[in-house]
């Protein structure tokens, strides 16, 4: 659950509902993920288990992700039987033979984050042959996570479990737990991450087509994320789809939980909901969802300024007057 909740508290995005059932999109970040994962845990078990079909099988799941990216791997040196060479040989194989060129390959074909993302699956895997608490080669690891991290563009979050039991030199078991963990969740979060980033682009490009279909596609991935409604609604709004607006604001509001990130964007929410019940000229519904967003934010001299539009249209200049001298007061030229 860990990461369940870091993916919330991260992504910081907007978007609507009204999703059909569709396949995932791919992402070519996530394929970069799988790769690194694949290969480093194929070169684990055939460093640490004498069972040649377990070895064979996890070899032909890292060929296969290879294949994704056009990379025909080769094949994994003979094994002797013999832990120490086994293992300085997969090392070999991991760093040299097939972890370089693929890096590199993947830095030529889309850039530094997919190389750094690949590389950060592979070397947490070694961890599985390398680690001992407080041993220099794993510090060195930590150290170079941390650093692909940032030119990955992922969160320290991501990882930040994993580095803590490092720095405290807990136990083989519970940092085995960690990676296990960290590969479960990762590529799932990746995914859902390079969605996000592909519809804030095209919002900042008013390309708001575009962003309403990147956040569809992070909705497919990760349903549950209320972020995604909410900057696909706002892109909805833009595109006057305002009842597909209402409806990801109404999914983002039952999704919020307890999040204090989702809950800054509330009052936004209702004032936008508000603004997309006005365009179908349903006042009530306006003035309901305007008064909320006050609430939660007292000093929202743009909800003021707009209700108080609803209510001039509605007829009440009283409350109209009121709210417009509000709004004045809390952003001087508001109203003008």
């Amino acid at each position: 659950m860990k990461y369940r909740i870091v993916l919330t508290a991260i992504l910081t995005a907007v978007l609507a509902a009204f999703v059909d059932a569709q396949t995932p999109p791919v992402s070519q970040k996530r394929l970069a993920w799988e790769l690194g994962s694949s290969i480093s845990l194929a070169g684990v078990v055939f460093a640490q288990s004498p069972d040649k079909a377990l070895i064979a099988r996890q070899f032909d799941q890292a060929s296969s992700a290879a294949k994704g990216f056009e990379i025909e791997l080769p094949r994994l040196p003979a094994k002797t039987g013999k832990r120490v060479e086994d293992s300085a040989a997969a090392l070999h194989y991991l760093l040299v033979v097939t972890g370089k060129p693929i890096g590199k390959r993947l830095q030529e074909l889309y850039g530094p984050e997919h190389a750094a993302i690949f590389e950060i699956a592979l070397k947490s895997n070694l961890l599985l042959m390398l680690y001992g608490p407080g041993e220099k080669e794993v510090n060195t690891i930590a150290e170079v996570i941390k650093d692909r991290q940032v030119k990955a563009n992922l969160p320290p979050a991501l990882t930040e479990n994993l580095m803590d039991l490092i720095a405290q030199k807990a136990t083989y078991e519970d940092v085995k737990k960690e990676i296990f963990e960290l590969h479960k969740y990762a590529p799932e979060f990746i995914a859902v991450q390079e969605q996000v980033q592909s519809g804030e682009r095209a919002y900042a490009n008013k390309d708001y087509a575009g962003s309403a279909a990147a956040f569809s596609d992070a909705i497919a991935l990760d349903p549950n994320g209320p972020e995604h409604y909410f900057l696909r609604g706002r892109a909805y709004l833009r595109l006057t789809k305002y009842n597909e607006a209402i409806a990801d604001y109404n999914k983002f509001i039952q999704l919020q939980g307890a999040s204090t990130s989702v809950a800054r964007n509330l009052p936004m929410v209702y004032h936008n909901r508000g603004w997309a019940y006005i365009q179908l000229t349903k006042f009530p519904l306006a003035i309901l969802d305007l008064t909320k967003a006050i609430e939660l934010r007292p000093d929202f001299a743009a909800a003021y300024r707009l209700r108080g539009l609803v209510y001039n249209k509605m007829g009440n200049a009283n409350k109209a007057a009121a709210d417009m001298q509000e709004a004045e007061r809390l952003q001087p030229g508001i109203t003008k």
